[in-house]
C-alpha cells in the first residue's frame, strides 16, 4: 500500500450529535492554516450553520474529490461512506464521536497528533475487502451495491420464519428455515453476526461468514467460506414483509422467487487508516470485554 501525503480532505460528520460538527470546525481551521483544503459533505448542516461559505458536495462524490475522508461520528457514520467507494477507494480517518467505534477507532484527543503523521505521511492503512449483493427478479437483475459489513434477509416483526434455498458456487448447501440469513465480511463479524452467533474474524482474514438467525434447527451453524465464493440465496417461501438489509442502512422488501447473489467487491477494498495507539486485539478487549472476567 503506498502511502501518499493528503492535501484534500472530506469531512462526514454526525447529524445528531452537536459535539461532532463543533470538533469538525476545530479540524477545519487546524487543517486548513496547514495549507490543506476541506470539502464537506452537504448534509452536515450543523457544520454550515458555522461556516456557510464552507465548500460542499454531495457524501457520494467526496471519493472522487478528496484525497482521504475523516469521519467525525460513530460506526454508521463511517459504514455511510465507506459505501459510497464504488467508482474509487480513497482512506478513511474514523474519529470517534459515537459509541462503539470499531471503525472510528481514533480517539478526540488523538486527532491532532495523528493528523500530524498523516501529513508526514507516516500512518498505516488497513484494507478492508467489501461484499457485492444483487437481487434478481424473474431473471431482470433489480441492483448491485457494495457493503463493508453485511448483507442481512430478515423477516419483519409478524412474518413466519423464512424458506431459504443456499448455494455456493453453485453447489447446494441446504434448504433452511430461519429468521433470517447473514453474509458478512470481516470487518462485518464483530456486528449482526456476531450477536447471531458467528464467529469474529482478523479482518486480514480473507474470507465471508454465513450466519443463519434464530435457525429452526439444532443442527445449523455459521460458515466460514472463501471471501471469493458466490453465495446464491433464492426465496423459497414468503408469509409477511421480508427485508433485505445492506449495513443496516439500506433497506429493500423482496418477494418470493427473488435471488440473491453475494461476493466479494472486486474493484478495489476500503482503506481505513488505523489508530498509531491500538491494535485489533486491544479493540475486542476494550469494545467487546475479550478475556474479561466476572468478580
Amino acid at each position: 500500500m503506498v502511502i501518499f501525503k493528503p492535501k484534500t480532505f472530506g469531512f462526514v460528520i454526525k447529524h445528531s450529535v452537536p459535539k461532532a460538527a463543533k470538533f469538525a470546525l476545530e479540524v477545519a481551521d487546524w487543517l486548513e492554516k496547514r495549507k490543506c483544503k476541506v470539502i464537506v459533505a452537504d448534509e452536515s448542516k450543523g457544520f454550515l450553520a458555522k461556516r456557510p461559505n464552507a465548500k460542499t458536495l454531495p457524501k457520494e462524490q467526496l471519493p472522487t474529490s478528496c484525497d482521504m475522508v475523516i469521519v467525525f461520528g460513530g460506526d454508521g457514520t463511517f459504514l455511510s461512506i465507506a459505501r459510497q467507494m464504488i467508482w474509487k477507494s480513497v482512506p478513511i480517518l474514523g474519529i470517534n464521536l459515537g459509541r462503539l467505534g470499531f471503525l472510528t477507532e481514533v480517539k478526540v484527543e488523538e486527532t491532532f497528533e495523528t493528523l500530524e503523521a498523516v501529513l508526514k505521511g507516516k500512518y498505516q492503512v488497513q484494507e478492508r475487502a467489501m461484499l457485492e449483493a444483487c437481487v434478481k427478479r424473474g431473471g431482470k437483475e433489480l441492483f448491485c451495491l457494495p457493503v463493508l459489513n453485511d448483507v442481512v434477509i430478515t423477516k419483519s416483526a409478524i412474518a413466519r420464519v423464512i424458506d431459504f434455498q443456499l448455494s455456493v458456487n453453485g453447489v447446494n448447501v441446504a434448504k433452511l428455515k430461519a429468521d433470517g440469513l447473514i453474509a458478512s465480511t470481516p470487518t462485518g463479524s464483530t456486528a449482526y453476526s456476531l450477536a447471531a452467533g458467528g464467529p469474529i474474524l482478523h479482518p486480514k482474514v480473507t474470507a465471508t461468514i454465513i450466519t443463519m438467525i434464530c435457525p429452526h434447527s439444532l443442527n445449523v451453524r455459521p460458515l466460514v467460506i472463501p471471501d471469493d465464493a458466490l453465495i446464491e440465496v433464492e426465496l423459497v417461501e414468503k408469509d409477511g414483509d421480508i427485508m433485505l438489509t445492506l449495513d443496516g442502512q439500506f433497506g429493500y422488501g423482496l418477494e418470493r422467487g427473488d435471488k440473491i447473489s453475494i461476493t466479494k467487491y472486486k474493484r478495489h477494498s476500503v482503506m481505513v487508516v488505523q489508530s498509531p495507539k491500538r491494535d485489533y486485539f486491544e479493540l475486542l478487549r476494550t469494545k467487546l470485554f475479550l478475556g474479561a472476567r466476572g468478580e
